[in-house]
């Protein structure tokens, strides 16, 4: 029970620093991190953990939900991690201090890749620019969002803010 509780802890930190290298403050995998879910469980053989239940999953400015949240991490290797239910969402800040906010019924963020795959109304937000389609896939390396519907029946839909109206003061 002991080392199935320290493979889980492994797993929930590399599910959430892993993807800080790529976009997040750099800071924030040296916070603490703090998980809860109604359930868990980890498959030693497969290196497969899933977090069911209101599944909330923090670090620093870094925060991923969902109802199922499944962990991919052969000999602790993490490749991929997906959230899905009703919303799963993602925030973080990044180094700029820009807000990103990702959302959809399906998250999966490829580490190898270093992509965020959204399905199924999906939304990406930073700061006043949002983009909403079927699917969107957002490079975490090279900032590039690729948003459409495969089948074409549905549209893209995008606010995108210019650089004058961004930087102008609230009132």
């Amino acid at each position: 029970m002991i080392l199935k509780a320290r493979m889980t802890a492994v797993l929930l930190a590399g599910l959430i620093a892993v993807p800080s290298h790529g976009y997040a403050r750099s800071g924030d995998t040296e916070q603490p991190m703090h998980v809860e879910a109604d359930s868990a469980e980890f498959n030693d053989n497969t290196g497969v953990s899933v977090y069911r239940g209101k599944v909330r999953v923090n670090q620093g400015s870094m925060v991923l939900t969902g109802d199922v949240v499944t962990v991919v991490a052969p000999k602790q290797r993490i490749q991929k991690v997906t959230s899905e239910g009703n919303l799963s969402t993602f925030h973080f800040v990044n180094d700029d201090n820009r807000e990103i906010d990702a959302e959809a019924e399906y998250m999966e963020y490829n580490i190898k890749d270093q992509k965020i795959i959204l399905r199924r109304r999906a939304k990406l937000t930073e700061g006043q620019n949002t983009f909403s389609s079927v699917r969107i896939v957002y490079d975490t390396q090279t900032r590039v969002v690729d948003a459409g519907d495969p089948k074409k029946n549905s549209r893209v839909k995008m606010t995108i803010m210019p650089q004058s109206l961004k930087s102008k003061p609230k009132q």
